[in-house]
């Protein structure tokens, strides 16, 4: 899965934005059957609340923003994270040697239909070719076998016995001899998957709408909403909604 952020203050660029990132990828032979996870944020302090180290593969951000100017998100990304790919998509040249400062793959000006090809070009340089890899989860199941399963595929997760870890997919589910807790983090990493019952994590991909008390997936599995986080939860998912 390749994660992306995209921090703009306008939506008609974030849209523009999106557009184009779908376009290059859709034409990347590469990318073939990737999942592409593109998170928008309007301003960059409800982006740093967000943010967390090896959470995105690329951010994509504008500079010029009211709250707080791309430059000083930059930095504060630099600050955290030293691996994640950074392109700056703005109006202006006046910032570019800055750019480099925090290692930036790419100083774009805006609109970008003028600029396709460069924004191409970055993200060539940002994302090389073989270096994109598919999400997978490797478990262990009885009699030692190891699975590996992609993060697409999977529904949700939950405890079969004990504190093991039972993976469940559209077509079957697979009982691991994997901690529930060891797995979990695994798929904490992937913006899709988060706990919304205690030992459950759940593919928001699946799900095709929100009860009172629950969540309905695909293949009408219905699996449940902690009471005493239900707010939350209810909050999460209608921010990753928003974000799509």
């Amino acid at each position: 899965m390749i994660r992306i952020a995209l921090i703009d203050d306008n939506p008609s660029d974030i849209d523009i934005g999106k557009h184009y990132v779908d376009t290059y990828f859709q034409n990347r032979p590469d990318a073939a059957n990737m999942e592409i996870s593109i998170s928008s944020y309007m301003d960059g302090p409800s982006f740093l609340a967000d943010f967390r180290p090896d959470d995105f593969d690329l951010i994509l951000l504008d500079i010029y923003m009211p709250a707080m100017e791309g430059m000083d998100v930059a930095r504060e990304v630099r600050r955290l994270d030293e691996s994640v790919k950074i392109i700056f998509l703005t109006t202006s040249r006046e910032h570019a040697l800055e750019g480099y400062k925090v290692f930036a793959s790419g100083y774009i000006l805006k609109p970008l239909a003028s600029h396709r090809e460069e924004l191409f070009h970055a993200l060539d340089y940002a994302l090389p070719r073989g270096s994109l890899k598919p999400a997978v989860l490797s478990a262990r199941i009885p009699g030692c076998e190891t699975l590996r399963v992609p993060f697409s595929h999977i529904l949700y997760m939950d405890c079969s016995e004990g504190r093991n870890a039972s993976i469940h997919l559209i077509e079957k589910n697979i009982n691991t001899t994997n901690a529930f807790q060891d797995l979990a983090r695994n798929l904490s990493s992937d913006h899709r998957f988060f706990e919304c019952y205690h030992r459950l994590m759940v593919n928001m991909d699946y799900i095709e709408s929100m009860e009172e008390d629950s969540f309905l997936l695909k293949g009408n599995i219905s699996v449940p909403i902690s009471r005493r986080k239900k707010k939350e939860v209810k909050q999460h998912y209608m921010q990753y909604m928003l974000s799509k």
